[in-house]
């Protein structure tokens, strides 16, 4: 397999890095009251992708309005699920409200732009009450304070900006108020829009209006964002983001870790359910002709503790995660800490496109060489067709052969392996029973699209005489689909999992979509 390779810095493999408090800030004691210094008036970029869930499908054609002090002043319709705006820096504060027919509304509330802004956002469906009826005014106030104490409360400076110094976290204050409908949920999360705790670990949640706690700041340094967000009990979304300039005042001599990658470190999952992740709910699709899924990639690398340069390298405040969609240009998804090692991306992920990842260390403002981890294609959904015994089939033999074709995936051949399994259920009245072949591995493994399954090739689990009894109803269907592309190359496996009934790939587990009924005949 082709070494990984790594993207370097303007670091060698031992540096010197050395951070100095500018003489301005050495006389303070606080940490608090920090000025961010005269607002650059250059444009920076709003970036919006909206997904219908985390990890869902994009949302096409939502209407995005930018508002500023009450006035539409610019307004697009997403593409791809993406929307982009130019604002002057420091020109905030801004209101983005994000509709389209059928969904519940998402409005965002930034109170000021000190650097380019992602927003990984959702617009839901609403749980139960559509059009004007759904209209409920979110609004939400918070504080910061340096303590659960809440002794000192942090301000911001005349730009809205609130500047930190000195402090390893921050605990947040917030509380939301509505018009109508309660409040079901509030997240609050640094450098990222929160989500589930699956996709989108750490963050603050609480199934409540007030929300309280935490945030670790050890991972961040300089301009990033605080998201502060409320869900009503249907789904209506209201953020706020709020800038902080967080300065660490460090004189390092450190030999920075260069992020050892894992074999793979790339997971990319198509996953053939619409689970919501801020709760344990599996949606259904409102449309029965639209097929929902979740697509997401994960990350995997070797954490500094966990590394063979724990010895002789540095440990990091955390690790900055890029992406690139081309391979050669790449941009900065993420920040996490120094004790994670995994991380979701759901952001603006396509099937049959292929994403690329690179890790480094982070300490303080600096970053050490960057480590390519991989590159995947997240695989579109795989299904069956050419079922048999097909659903309501007759006088089937006592000893049948089940088949079906492994399709959606035809591009791939060569690349991916087909995963499925079997189970076969008694309905005689009472009766309970179900079988399935014994074999060595816990689920069929093959390069054909093809399969077939005799049942006189196999033992079968509670099935001592090797046939069916004739005349009786049975339901079948196989409760593993799934297509996986082993990508040694790019270091990275992909996943297309139409089903998983007995968690045996999935994270999760995915019933069927459909079991086949069949009466035996006499032999």
């Amino acid at each position: 397999m082709r070494k990984l390779r790594q993207l370097w810095t303007n670091y060698s493999s031992y540096v010197l890095l050395t951070v100095v408090l500018p003489l301005s800030l050495l006389s303070l004691s606080s940490c608090v009251f920090l000025n961010a210094g005269r607002p650059n008036a250059n444009d920076v970029q709003i970036s919006l992708f909206v997904s219908e869930y985390n990890s869902g499908p994009s949302v096409e054609d939502a209407i995005v309005e930018v508002i500023k002090n009450g006035s539409v002043i610019d307004k697009k319709k997403t593409n791809s699920g993406l929307a982009r705006f130019e604002v002057p820096r420091y020109s905030g504060p801004y209101l983005i409200r994000i509709s389209k027919d059928g969904y519940a509304t998402t409005t965002i509330k930034v109170l000021n732009i000190h650097s380019p802004l992602v927003l990984n956002t959702t617009l839901r469906r609403p749980k139960f009450l559509v059009g004007e009826q759904n209209t409920n005014e979110i609004d939400i106030s918070f504080d910061i304070y340096t303590s659960d104490r809440k002794l000192s409360k942090l301000l911001p400076d005349e730009n809205g900006v609130y500047s930190i110094f000195g402090l390893p976290k921050l605990y947040i204050s917030a509380q939301s108020t509505v018009s109508r409908l309660p409040i079901a949920f509030m997240y609050a999360k640094l450098g990222n829009p929160p989500g589930a705790e699956y996709l989108s670990s750490p963050r603050l949640f609480a199934e409540s209006d007030v929300l309280e706690g935490y945030l670790e700041l050890t991972p961040f340094s300089g301009k990033t964002y605080l998201f502060i967000d409320a869900y009503d009990v249907n789904d209506n979304r209201y953020e706020i983001v709020v800038p902080l300039n967080i300065i660490k005042s460090t004189d390092l001599k450190i030999v920075p870790y260069i992020v050892e990658a894992q074999q793979p470190s790339v997971y990319a999952y198509h996953l053939n359910t619409t689970v919501k992740y801020y709760s344990t709910e599996i949606g259904e699709s409102y449309d029965s002709k639209e097929k929902l899924t979740n697509l997401y990639v994960k990350l995997v690398w070797k954490k500094w503790s966990d590394s063979t340069q724990r010895s002789r390298t540095n440990e990091p405040d955390g690790y900055v995660i890029y992406k690139s969609y081309d391979g050669q240009k790449y941009e900065r998804l993420s920040v996490v800490g120094s004790k994670q090692n995994a991380y979701y991306d759901t952001y603006n992920n396509l099937p049959d496109v292929r994403v690329w990842y690179s890790i480094s260390a982070k300490y303080g403002d600096l970053e050490g060489p960057k480590t390519f981890l991989g590159s995947v294609v997240p695989l579109p959904m795989v299904y069956i067709t050419d079922v048999s015994p097909t659903d309501g089939a007759t006088n089937v033999s006592l000893t049948p052969t089940f088949s079906w074709k492994m399709a959606g995936v035809d591009k791939y051949v060569g690349k991916v392996k087909y995963l499925y399994d079997i189970w076969l259920y008694d309905l005689t009245v009472n009766s309970g029973q179900f079988h399935y072949p014994l074999i060595e591995d816990t689920y069929f493994v093959s390069e054909s699209s093809h399969v077939s399954i005799a049942l006189s090739s196999y033992s079968w689990y509670k099935l001592p005489d090797g046939k069916l009894q004739s005349g009786k109803p049975y339901e079948w269907a196989p409760e593993l689909i799934a297509a996986m592309w082993e990508d040694r190359e790019n270091n990275s496996v992909s996943l297309s999992v139409n089903c998983d009934y007995n968690f045996k790939v999935a994270p999760m587990v995915i019933a069927p979509e459909k079991y086949y009924l069949f009466v035996t005949g006499s032999e």
